[in-house]
């Protein structure tokens, strides 16, 4: 962390492995599929309190997008809940390539700061927590 506080790096991360989490799990297979699993764990559990206790949020939305999606565990369960709803799971494409959508479900592989795909509704889950984090880090130094 000293080494850190004393450049210009975005997160203590990069200055230990020299690029940022996401360039060095996107050439990481393990690393990658780790990380994947983490997130995909914590969305099991906050779609689970999501669907029990708020699930009126969904009624009339026709589509929706979890960006930074991950492998899909949050889309999955809420095409199965809503099967009326077209869910996208969109994340970096070496996160979704080769993952296999449904009717109403599918994958999208992209950079979310070049373009988002259009939908009725989009979510910010995790996504939003890591970067806002990052960012503070950056800017309270």
């Amino acid at each position: 962390m000293s080494k850190w506080f004393q450049n210009n790096d975005v997160t203590p991360f990069h200055t230990t492995h020299g690029r940022m989490f996401w360039d060095l799990a996107g050439q990481e297979p393990k690393l990658n599929q780790l990380f994947n699993e983490a997130m995909a764990s914590d969305a099991r559990l906050v779609t689970s309190v999501i669907l029990k206790h708020c699930g009126g949020v969904f009624e009339g939305i026709e589509s929706i997008i979890d960006v930074g999606g991950g492998t899909g565990t949050f889309a999955v369960a809420i095409a199965k809940a809503f099967p009326n709803i077209r869910c996208i799971s969109f994340d970096l494409p070496d996160v979704v390539n080769g993952l296999v959508g449904s009717k109403n479900l599918s994958y999208v592989g992209g950079d979310m700061f070049e373009a988002i795909p259009k939908a009725d509704a989009l979510l910010f889950k995790v996504f939003l927590i890591f970067h806002l984090f990052s960012f503070l880090l950056s800017c309270n130094r």
